[in-house]
């Protein structure tokens, strides 16, 4: 007993040793402060990215939803015809017939049948969302978009870039047909300022959707949206045309309407149309024109959009 109780104790003193200080390290299942604090730091971070990354998905399927909805539409396709044949057709007779009169610039009149097709692209945005109201297809992209913010930018993204396209395309199509005819006449797509009338008329038909598209959420009637936005483009300009000739308010009101002002954005580099003339109804000076135009476009939108988030569908 004697020999072995010193050997006991000693292996005893070495086991002690070895074993871990329960009182200065911390438990594996029992995580640290600082391990805490910096999980509850990392756990709103991640929500928040799994949140993004669903609103994302969220939206694209919304925009596809939406160019599904458009694209499947007998209207959308016979307007887009519509619009592109008109701007094209009278944008290339007009090149060609100018050329053959030794016009100096007859390329400059590629864009002479945007306002002609700027008729029927109001006619496409109004129909976007009035065609839903009245058939009452807008309870059902409700249901699969509740959340109503994000239906009406789906629906504002998709009709813009589609009206876009009718646009760039309708002017690349009348270049194509006046170039047989009137030659380097007719204009170069290399060149800026004839590129521009490209963007610039795809711009405008965009703007003009939008516009025609807010008034349609505002007046829920096709007739009423398209009858608004051709009086606010043309109508409304014969008498203050008239009134213009003895006041010069007429002049001020007429150089805002949308008509006037989406020549800055189809002539985006002044080959047509001057600005900054004083007295005149192109006393603007270009970008403040252009901006104009831009707000016509996204007031209305605007107003739908607090209107749509208030008003019973």
């Amino acid at each position: 007993m004697s020999a072995t109780t010193p050997m006991t104790h000693t292996f005893s003193s070495l086991e002690s040793s070895m074993e871990p200080d329960m009182t200065t390290s911390p438990s594996p299942a029992q995580p640290s402060t600082a391990s805490r604090r910096s999980a509850a730091h990392r756990a709103p971070a991640a929500q928040a990215a799994a949140s993004s990354g669903r609103a994302g998905q969220a939206f694209w399927r919304a925009l596809r939803s939406e160019w599904v909805k458009l694209r499947t539409l007998r209207s959308t396709w016979v307007t887009a015809a519509l619009a592109v044949l008109l701007t094209a057709g009278f944008g290339a007779a007009l090149v060609i017939a100018l050329h053959q009169m030794e016009d100096p610039k007859p390329w400059a009149n590629v864009v002479g049948g945007t306002q002609l097709g700027q008729i029927v692209v109001a006619v496409l945005g109004a129909l976007a969302i009035t065609g839903e109201y009245t058939s009452g297809q807008i309870h059902s992209s409700l249901a699969a978009v509740p959340r109503r913010g994000r239906l009406l930018l789906a629906k504002a993204t998709v009709l813009s870039l589609f009206s876009f396209v009718i646009g760039t395309l309708s002017v690349v199509l009348a270049w194509v047909a006046s170039v047989p005819f009137a030659g380097e006449a007719a204009g170069s797509l290399t060149d800026a300022t004839y590129l521009g009338f490209v963007w610039g008329t795809g711009l405008t038909y965009a703007g003009t959707a939008m516009l025609a598209m807010g008034l349609g959420f505002l007046m829920r009637s096709t007739a009423g949206a398209v009858t608004l936005v051709l009086s606010l483009l043309f109508v409304v300009d014969i008498p203050l045309a008239l009134a213009a000739m003895k006041w010069e308010w007429a002049t001020t009101v007429r150089a805002l309407e949308p008509g006037v002002l989406a020549r800055a954005v189809y002539d985006p580099f002044g080959a047509i149309q001057q600005w900054g003339q004083p007295g005149t109804v192109t006393f603007l000076e270009h970008w403040q024109a252009a901006l104009g135009f831009a707000l016509w476009a996204l007031v209305p939108m605007v107003l739908a959009a607090v209107v749509f988030s208030r008003r019973d569908a």
